[in-house]
């Protein structure tokens, strides 16, 4: 039963890789007692904290993440779905910009057009980070500025969006000198 609200320390009590490792605990222990949905809401999690903190090679992250989307033929979470495509092609950008790990199964960009979508946080909060990571920091601050008129943005991404503008800005005054 622990490992299965373990999310919710990640981060404040204990590092963001050892959330990510227990986060693919309460995984395993979802699948196995029943409860999938708790399980792969420990899989996403789980997922967000190892992109975050570089807990894990992006190769072996990228094969975790194709796992799970093969578990999602069986069991249908399209929300679920939905975040493991957007970390896998982040982690595939980072990698080689998607040309040789990208795979057939993409987000779908009309999702984003809608302002009503409460995922667009997420598209947002990923182009920053993949945009700073590729040596963009104009275009990742243009996503920190879409992301800021987003209207309830979660509090805990909002500080990871401020300090990739701190280190945007940086990055385009060194670019002036």
């Amino acid at each position: 039963e622990l490992r299965l609200h373990f999310h919710m320390g990640a981060g404040h009590l204990e590092s963001f890789q050892f959330g990510a490792s227990n986060l693919r605990k309460g995984f395993g222990s979802g699948l196995t007692s029943g409860n999938a949905n708790t399980a792969f809401y420990c899989a996403i999690q789980g997922t967000f904290y190892s992109i975050i903190s570089a807990e894990k090679e992006l190769n072996l992250l990228l094969q975790e993440i194709d796992y799970y989307l093969h578990l999602l033929k069986t069991y249908k979470s399209e929300m679920t779905r939905y975040y493991m495509l957007c970390y896998r092609e982040t982690v595939s950008i980072l990698i080689d910009k998607g040309d040789a790990t990208g795979i057939e199964a993409k987000l779908c960009h009309d999702d984003v057009s809608d302002p009503g979508n409460k995922l667009l946080e997420v598209f947002y909060f990923h182009e920053v980070f993949r945009n700073h990571w590729l040596g963009y920091p104009e275009r990742s601050n243009h996503y920190v500025k879409k992301y800021e008129e987003l209207i309830e943005p979660r509090y805990f991404e909002a500080y990871i969006i401020k300090f990739y503008k701190a280190l945007n800005i940086l990055a385009m005054l060194k670019k002036k000198r």
